[in-house]
């Protein structure tokens, strides 16, 4: 069968957003931060993931995935397939709504949560610094190396070079937590369809002894084969690759005309008409703000124009 690609933000929140799923979404969890024995994540709660805006010109926008755990710890896990401009000031923007949102009037600022980001991408995001597919960040003193907050931490998983160290270094990789669940988001590849069969052929292998990894297979395949689940799931994939496309276009027509108007052009134009395609098909203003993980009030502006 042709399962669907879990790096597309539809299905990661499927499978890993859904508090029917609360098992695999805590075996998860463990296993990218290598979290152990009595340190294990044994209980979550599933929050809103809408950024609302502070101001009216502020910044809005919607995450991928939000839990807070029986630790007291939030965790916000931000999937990624297409490089964007500024990203670690941007996963740092988001860890600080979170953070400063998680305090009401009147409370004490020690009683503000520990609070981590998990950023999983498809490209490298310090591709000169360092050639590690998990890398993890605190703000230390930059002599004696002391923390100052335990309550910021960083996590950033590069699924590029995942693909390269496990084609190189196999039997290496295989000495992390995370390897399973990171085989499981590069096993297929949207753009192609195609699915690694050496590493489906390794997941069934673990889910025999590991019972969250059998779940999230059994999932895995449930999600790919729903019929409206794949609707949506092939439209945004359309609307991605059209990003994709609208991308490159528009860097070759920012060599004559400006680089920065003409991405914004180009993405522009990219989403109104993926919005009016949809719409035409009958799909509601929810449901298409939905599968782009844009506001209605977006969808509702582009279609007016």
């Amino acid at each position: 069968m042709q399962y669907l690609d879990l790096k597309m933000d539809f299905m990661f929140k499927q499978l890993f957003g859904h508090p029917s799923r609360k098992s695999i979404t805590m075996a998860f969890l463990n296993a990218l931060l290598h979290r152990t024995g009595d340190d294990r994540i044994v209980d979550v709660q599933f929050e809103n993931t809408e950024l609302t805006k502070e101001t009216e010109d502020g910044k809005t926008g919607r995450l991928d995935v939000i839990v807070r755990t029986n630790r007291g710890e939030r965790i916000h896990v931000e999937i990624q397939i297409i490089p964007q401009y500024g990203m670690p000031e941007r996963l740092l923007y988001y860890w600080a709504r979170l953070f400063s949102s998680s305090l009401s009037k009147g409370e004490r600022y020690d009683t503000l949560p520990p609070t981590i980001m998990i950023a999983i991408l498809n490209y490298p995001l310090f591709p000169h610094e360092t050639d590690r597919f998990h890398t993890v960040f605190h703000i230390r003193e930059d002599e004696e190396q002391f923390l100052w907050s335990e309550h910021l931490e960083f996590h950033v998983l590069d699924l590029s070079q995942f693909m390269v160290k496990w084609k190189k270094y196999r039997r290496e990789v295989k000495q992390s937590p995370e390897w399973p669940w990171l085989t499981m988001l590069s096993a297929v590849d949207s753009r192609t369809k195609r699915m690694d069969e050496d590493m489906f052929r390794e997941l069934e292998g673990i889910a025999m002894t590991e019972q969250e990894i059998l779940e999230a297979l059994e999932e895995w395949q449930s999600l790919s084969v729903d019929p409206e689940n794949r609707y949506a799931y092939e439209m945004r994939l359309k609307w991605l690759l059209d990003q994709l496309s609208n991308i490159r276009g528009s860097r070759e027509e920012g060599l004559k005309e400006g680089l920065k108007e003409g991405l914004k052009k180009g993405r522009e134009e990219g989403i109104k008409e993926t919005i009016r395609k949809m719409s035409e098909k009958g799909m509601s203003v929810a449901e298409i703000a939905h599968i782009l993980d844009m506001t209605e009030e977006d969808v509702q502006e582009r279609l007016n124009e």
